[in-house]
């Protein structure tokens, strides 16, 4: 019997078909109401970011890192130095007297004598590297140092004047930079 009602189906619908007509179709359900969209949370409050503290530097390394540049500056103007001042402000110097001695004492470093403390300006003045004076030393030759001497001696006194202010040794009142 299933197949007799089969049968008379496909005939209906080739009948329907033949005469221009269309079948019924099963209706189509309703499309479902959109499930409704939970409100979006409201935001949070952002945090202001804080600004980052830069680390404190260390004052102990701060003066090994001046020490050090002041030793290396040094080491650059020692040549001049020894050509320069060391016959009257060395122990074994051939034009050494203890009254030189007494004021700037180049026999070791960092340097002796009662300048010590100011060592940078009063060989700034000497030299009249900061042209404010003639310069008076070399004692026997006043003036005689070259540009590029005077540019190393300068860049000693600096690098002196910079570790003293920072405590590497004592500054004395007058070496303070005067440029």
């Amino acid at each position: 019997m299933a197949q007799t009602s089969g049968m008379k189906l496909a005939t209906l619908l080739l009948a329907l078909i033949a005469c221009g007509g269309k079948p019924a179709l099963a209706p189509t359900p309703p499309a479902p109401e959109p499930a409704p969209v939970a409100a979006a949370p409201a935001p949070t409050p952002v945090e202001e970011a804080r600004p980052v503290e830069p680390a404190k530097p260390d004052p102990e390394k701060a003066k090994a890192d001046l020490y050090a540049a002041e030793t290396a500056a040094y080491d650059k103007a020692k040549p001049v130095f020894d050509k320069a001042c060391a016959r009257c402000h060395t122990k074994t110097g051939k034009k050494m007297k203890p009254k030189t001695l007494g004021h700037v004492d180049m026999t070791t470093y960092p340097f002796g004598g009662e300048h010590a403390a100011s060592i940078g300006n009063e060989i700034r003045v000497v030299l009249a590297i900061d042209g404010h004076k003639k310069a008076s030393m070399p004692s026997d030759k006043p003036g005689s140092l070259t540009s590029d001497e005077l540019s190393t001696i300068k860049a000693w006194t600096e690098a002196w004047q910079a570790a003293g202010a920072a405590g590497v040794h004592p500054a004395g009142p007058a070496d303070k930079d005067d440029d």
